[in-house]
């Protein structure tokens, strides 16, 4: 489902992600704390080499991400898997690393969650899509309201 609000919609930033990419298939993506890891295009999403036995993340992470982005007003907190069941505290289920647990990958409040907010946060953020902010990701060009 494409969603939309303001001057931008999920496709539109999948879109956006794929064009960072130019023509190579592969590209090394800055993490916020410093050092890198790999990504590669894939036709239904992107494999990076920092997620260990599960290094495929598909377009829809992505969309998902944008989405949930939209709905806050451009901006929500990125979600902390590392100690956090989702709907703690630290993991809300309307956080990034939430709500893409629960919507792309079914699980539940009260179930462990896979981490994957950095890979997706860094290449959110590295094709232009986002920013950082300190707990949140951010919309470039968040909608207004208004």
């Amino acid at each position: 489902m494409v969603r939309t609000v303001g001057s931008m919609n999920t496709l539109q930033a999948v879109d956006v992600v794929r064009c960072a990419f130019g023509n190579a298939r592969s590209a090394s993506i800055p993490k916020l704390r410093g050092g890198h890891f790999s990504a590669k295009l894939a036709d239904d999403g992107i494999y990076v080499d920092d997620l260990g036995p599960q290094p495929f993340l598909p377009w829809a992470v992505f969309e998902e991400a944008v989405c949930l982005l939209l709905r806050k007003d451009g901006r929500a907190k990125r979600g902390e898997a590392m100690s956090a069941q989702l709907g703690d505290e630290k993991l809300p289920v309307d956080s990034v690393e939430g709500h893409i647990a629960r919507v792309v990958y079914g699980k539940q409040p009260g179930d462990w969650v896979f981490r994957r907010i950095t890979p997706v946060a860094c290449i959110l953020i590295w094709a232009g899509v986002c920013i950082a902010a300190p707990g949140e990701l951010v919309l470039r060009h968040a909608p207004t309201t208004g």
